[in-house]
């Protein structure tokens, strides 16, 4: 993008090396970000990304854009919001005046408390007739203390959000509120914006949600590649050398890696993740797949209070393919049922043939007049429902964890996920974990939370797959081989290491 030269103001900041560095670009994702016109605009990159700068660069940008209203003056009126003061004083602020130097216009406040910070320039539009520019940067804690109510009455044209995933929703819903006042929205032609930058956010955050899950109209996001990716941003700054640093220094932080470094969501401190492998940039596709008519459906089922139906199909070339998922709460065999024949009723599954299989659980009750879980949803569904292999959690996570680690020819992934499983896209990314015996390096079973269900329900129908009956039948033959070793050892046969019959 061409950045404008900011007339008066930019002769200024030219003198000083950072100031020059605002009319160098970092990368087009940046470049994007700045020229976006989006309500809601998130810039997301990993540490060092020169995310903070293109904020600075941004708010400049949007003071030339505004139109003249008071007394001719294009006034912008922008508040920069952060979790607390400290971070307001030893961050942001410490960043914007190494870009715009402290004595350059009129800065009012003190540690701990708020600070405003103005500045007016003539630019060319001014110098063809135009107003003068006036940029009113206001910079604003939101602490723990605090109360969304707290902010009624305050007036800007927009806000910036920075380290949006540590704001809290409240605020972002009570700050969309007090934008375009300052000018109004009939001055500035258009509605206030909201736009911020925060590093990979945990997979439970609303900034996840609006942003990543299930974009929000008017959402727009920004996302700078990893610091180690082709195109990482800021490197001709950094250098790729800051990130192998960083990654080198972090090697026992897989989590501080993953989020800082290769810029993906989720997994957050000790989470011992049961698919560490999965990463949204290969393996979630990036539009709707296909479902193919000759190759069967298979359907797995977790039951439960909170049962899950999750359709998955493997192609000829090994290819795993999670088509979708059903996860419903405090629902009973009847409700899933009714999910599911609608979902089968679509359009995209018309004409296909269902395998169904479920967790071994289910079979709890098949000799009580009621029926199982299983033989009720069989009943509901008219068709077959067959028990999955085994319920033993290190086999029924081993096909999708081995076709996560590989590819298809061609150098597709092994494993592809439609982006309509939100649910198992949070759980791959975080929240379908492992609990660690505190003090030690044991696991003690895998979390339940809502994510849990549908990524177990997609366990049970992989197992069905080719990988999943070449696992199996590993497995068989390992227990048969143990046995007979068990069986030997029992009979007292020679034992050649001790020289003597044990």
């Amino acid at each position: 993008m061409s950045f404008p030269q900011l007339g008066s103001l930019g002769e200024a900041l030219r003198r000083t090396p950072d100031g020059a560095k605002l009319f160098e670009s970092v990368g087009p994702i940046s470049d994007a970000f700045i020229a976006g016109a989006e309500p809601m605009m998130l810039l997301n990159g990993p540490v060092g990304s020169a995310k903070t700068t293109s904020e600075g660069k941004k708010v400049l940008l949007e003071s030339t854009r505004m139109r003249p209203w008071n007394d001719g003056v294009r006034e912008y009126n922008v508040v920069f919001w952060r979790e607390k003061y400290d971070s307001i004083w030893n961050a942001t602020l410490k960043s914007w005046w190494k870009i715009i130097p402290k004595d350059l216009g009129h800065c009012v406040g003190s540690p701990g408390r708020p600070c405003n910070h103005t500045l007016e320039w003539l630019d060319e539009w001014s110098q063809k007739g135009g107003g003068l520019v006036r940029l009113n940067a206001m910079f604003r804690a939101f602490g723990d203390d605090m109360d969304p109510e707290d902010v009624r009455g305050t007036e800007y044209a927009d806000a910036v959000m920075q380290e949006w995933d540590l704001l809290p929703e409240s605020l972002s819903i009570a700050i969309s509120g007090r934008l375009a006042r300052a000018p109004t929205r009939k001055i500035m032609g258009r509605p206030g914006r909201m736009y911020g930058s925060c590093n990979a956010p945990d997979v439970t955050n609303y900034i996840y949600r609006d942003f990543w899950e299930e974009p929000k109209d008017g959402y727009a996001l920004y996302r700078q590649p990893g610091g180690l990716e082709p195109g990482a941003e800021n490197i001709a700054v950094l250098g790729r050398e800051y990130y192998e640093d960083i990654a080198r220094k972090n090697a026992h932080r897989a989590w501080y890696v993953r989020r800082m470094v290769h810029n993906r969501p989720g997994f957050t401190r000790d989470t011992d993740l049961v698919y560490p492998d999965y990463d949204d940039d290969r393996h979630l596709a990036k539009a709707t797949i296909p479902v193919v008519r000759e190759v069967p459906v298979l359907v797995g089922i977790d039951g439960g209070n909170t049962p899950a139906a999750v359709y998955l199909q493997e192609l000829p070339n090994t290819q795993i393919r999670v088509l979708a998922e059903i996860a419903l709460q405090a629902a009973s065999m009847r409700e899933l049922s009714r999910a599911m024949l609608t979902l089968e009723a679509s359009p995209r599954f018309q004409g296909c043939e269902f395998f169904t299989v479920c967790d071994p659980a289910m079979k709890a009750g098949e000799e009580t007049e009621e029926g199982s879980d299983r033989a009720r949803l069989a009943r509901f569904l008219k068709r077959k429902v067959k028990l999955a292999r085994t319920n033993e959690p290190n086999a029924r996570a081993e096909p999708f964890r081995e076709a996560l680690r590989q590819s298809v020819e061609g150098g597709a992934p092994a494993f592809l996920l439609d982006p309509s499983c939100i649910a198992i896209r949070r759980g791959f990314n975080q929240t379908f974990a492992y609990h660690r015996v505190r003090g030690s390096n044991e696991r003690s079973g895998v979390r339940k939370t809502p994510d849990s269900h549908p990524c177990e329900a997609g366990q049970y129908a992989s197992m069905e797959t080719g990988r999943g009956l070449a696992n199996k039948l590993k497995s068989d033959r390992d227990k048969q081989r143990r046995a007979r070793h068990d069986a030997n050892a029992a009979q007292g046969r020679y034992n050649p290491l001790r020289g003597r019959a044990s």
